[in-house]
């Protein structure tokens, strides 16, 4: 019986947050959408589904979501407007990164304490590590407040101070993997997540260098869609590209992986992607 298609993956950045609109290092913080943020959801979610109507594809059968609320009701939103509406599954590994002693403060502010080299470096370098949040400051008080309202696993899972992008790429890989394995069966997923939680899922997704993932930005609700392919490791075949006697034919018992087939996949809405791309870019990116 041969393998069933691979399911389609579509990654959704939350609408944009009060404190994006605030240009404040967010983080583990549990923030609301902006008014904006409200209406990038609702049109995202009537874009896929108006998409989903031409392609069943697209259909999601789960929404696997950051339970911070900024993305959870970005996913409520979208969900609502799609066939089903699929079901909403928390996912704790898909919050947004621990930004430390930075968090609530505003990025001027950081810059102009820092100075410009090391400002860059603590926000788009792969495994430059934040300043640790100070115990006793409000901020470490509000991060405190989200993680005792995340699962154990996350709180044992997860760096308590603060984290770089590399911690959170590693904190996501057992995601990723199950992810992988859902997609392998034939089933859609919508992952709803942050600007670096999906940053470091993207580099996952579609094999990216540190280098590439340190230029990659990612816009508030405008979905990212990756179709993928069966690929089956050289090891499968005698030199020549003749299969080995007896070998499987299905594509999974051979111990085929997926592949994206387009890398970085293709924005729903590439135009208004390219916009807001060009604007992230102006701002020092996501």
């Amino acid at each position: 019986m041969s393998a069933p298609a691979p399911g389609t993956l579509v990654l959704l950045r939350h609408g944009e947050s009060v404190y994006n609109a605030e240009n404040r290092f967010t983080g583990l913080l549990d923030v609301d959408l902006s008014d904006r943020g409200v209406h990038e959801a609702e049109l995202a979610g009537a874009q896929l589904a108006a998409a989903c109507a031409h392609d069943p594809s697209l259909v999601p059968h789960r929404v696997l979501t950051s339970p911070l609320v900024r993305a959870s009701a970005t996913a409520a939103i979208v969900a609502a407007a799609l066939p089903g509406p699929p079901p909403l599954v928390p996912e704790w590994r898909l919050v947004e990164r621990h930004y430390g002693a930075f968090t609530d403060d505003l990025r001027e502010s950081v810059r102009a304490e820092y100075g410009e080299t090391a400002y860059w470096e603590y926000r788009r370098s792969f495994d430059h590590r934040p300043p640790p949040v100070e115990e006793g400051s409000e901020a470490a008080a509000r991060v405190a407040d989200t993680f005792g309202r995340l699962p154990d696993a996350a709180r044992s899972g997860m760096r308590r101070d603060t984290e770089s992008l590399a911690d959170v790429v590693h904190r996501l890989e057992p995601l990723w993997e199950a992810v992988q394995e859902s997609l392998d069966s034939g089933e859609n997923l919508l992952v709803v997540g942050h600007g670096n939680s999906l940053r470091a899922f993207v580099m996952l997704v579609d094999r990216l260098t540190a280098s590439e993932v340190q230029v990659l930005n990612i816009p508030t609700g405008i979905p990212l869609v990756h179709r993928f392919t069966r690929q089956t490791p050289d090891g499968g075949a005698h030199p020549g590209g003749k299969s080995r006697p007896g070998a499987q034919p299905d594509a999974q018992a051979a111990g085929a992986h997926l592949v994206p087939v387009h890398r970085g996949g293709r924005y729903l809405d590439a135009d208004r992607a390219e916009a807001a791309l060009a604007d992230l870019e102006q701002r020092g990116g996501t």
